[in-house]
């Protein structure tokens, strides 16, 4: 009897034995694939964030290109622009200005701006330079594209005043000079006559204003303006006003040519 009773033990251990074994082998990898889960998850994410961050940079990249090809092509030009390009053509065919040059030098208002340093290439004395003339940059694009009816501001810093000249008539001369002329409107009811005259790098000019006379000179865009108290004595015999014979030694031959062929 006890014999029997350790055979069904040892059959039932053994039995144990074997299902845990079979349980062991036979049961499914769900915890090493739910573990990796989490990760391969995360990774996903990522990859789609990177790739999307990605895209938004290309687009603000083409857009940033885009709106800067916009800039450039939204100038459009006008027909008053095209006729004043055309008359500075064909006062001056050499020069070749950008349509985008030309509106910007209109919309100026002012013809110079004082100088920050003391321009020693001009052809002055030494006691020139200190000698109470005002140093100018001169807008030279500015006065090229004036036209009769413009108006522009001219500054004196010897006397502090600001005028605003008009013009009134465009001469242009044989000798590849050009004049602008036209006036200062005073407050007593007067117009004081203004004119400029310019080569391909000279630029002279004289200001009758209110207050005086003044006079301009100007090689490329650097110059002066002074009052003609400063640089001559008074002659009230003697015209000051700047002829272009004064700058120009062709032009009394030139005129006299003219005048025999008339």
């Amino acid at each position: 009897m006890q014999t029997q009773r350790l055979f069904w033990l040892k059959a039932l251990g053994l039995s144990g034995i074997v299902l845990v074994g079979v349980y062991f082998f036979t049961r499914p990898a769900i915890d090493v694939e739910t573990s990796q889960q989490p990760v391969q998850t995360t990774d996903n994410k990522s990859i789609e964030s990177t790739t999307a961050n990605n895209n938004m940079d290309a687009r603000d990249i083409t857009t940033t290109e885009s709106k800067a090809e916009e800039s450039t092509d939204t100038f459009t030009s006008t027909p008053e622009l095209d006729e004043r390009i055309a008359t500075i053509k064909q006062r001056r065919p050499n020069l070749d200005f950008s349509p985008q040059d030309v509106a910007a030098a209109v919309s100026r208002t002012t013809s110079w701006a004082p100088t920050d340093e003391v321009p020693r290439e001009l052809p002055l004395e030494q006691e020139e330079f200190s000698d109470g003339r005002q140093f100018i940059d001169l807008d030279t694009l500015k006065i090229e594209t004036l036209v009769p009816g413009d108006q522009v501001n001219v500054r004196v810093d010897q006397n502090g005043k600001d005028y605003k000249v008009t013009i009134d008539k465009v001469e242009k001369h044989d000798y590849n000079s050009i004049s602008w002329h036209g006036h200062i409107q005073g407050d007593d009811g007067q117009k004081y006559s203004v004119s400029f005259t310019r080569g391909e790098q000279l630029t002279v000019g004289g200001l009758d204003t209110p207050d005086g006379h003044y006079v301009l000179q100007a090689h490329g865009n650097k110059g002066w303006v002074a009052s003609s108290q400063l640089l001559f004595k008074a002659d009230t015999s003697v015209s000051d006003a700047i002829h272009p014979a004064d700058v120009d030694p062709n032009y009394a031959k030139n005129q006299d040519r003219h005048s025999h062929n008339h």
